[in-house]
């Protein structure tokens, strides 16, 4: 995998992340868990660039998220974990 790739991949995750956010405590965070949302469920053009870039399908992360089969506290333990 490219560093490029790895770069696009922590973009997903980080929307992913920012959308599955709990309970948003300031104005900032509640603010970027609905942009996420938004982004991640239009499915636009530019969620599908991100994801192509990162060689993820667009469908399926967006599916799943919908669904609810992605676990934020998955997701921020994993990212905790890898900026240690």
């Amino acid at each position: 995998m490219s560093p490029e790739q790895t770069l696009w991949q922590t973009v997903v995750i980080k929307a992913l992340t920012d959308a599955t956010a709990v309970d948003p405590s300031s104005t900032d965070d509640r603010r970027a868990r609905h942009e996420a949302d938004s982004w991640i469920r239009s499915g636009g053009k530019d969620y599908r660039r991100v994801c192509a870039l990162a060689g993820l399908d667009p469908d399926f992360i967006r599916e799943a998220y919908i669904d609810g089969r992605i676990d934020g506290a998955l997701l921020r333990a994993k990212e905790k974990t890898e900026a240690a």
